[in-house]
């Protein structure tokens, strides 16, 4: 069964330059896999779970 949890997330990044789309994309990927732990310019903030449901497996 796959099971779909949507939330709302986000990271505070401490940069000198501001982060392109890519590094801003890198940053929140790397956030959700590592977690705050391996992070030293970023802090993680996970909220609430807005939504889950049971989905398919194509989608």
């Amino acid at each position: 069964m796959k099971q779909r949890i949507e939330f709302t997330a986000f990271v505070d990044v401490y940069t000198d330059e501001p982060l392109t789309q890519e590094e801003a994309r890198r940053y929140a990927k790397d956030a959700l896999l590592l977690g705050d732990k391996h992070g030293d310019l970023y802090i993680t903030t996970l909220d609430d779970v807005t939504f889950f449901s049971t989905v398919g497996d194509g989608e």
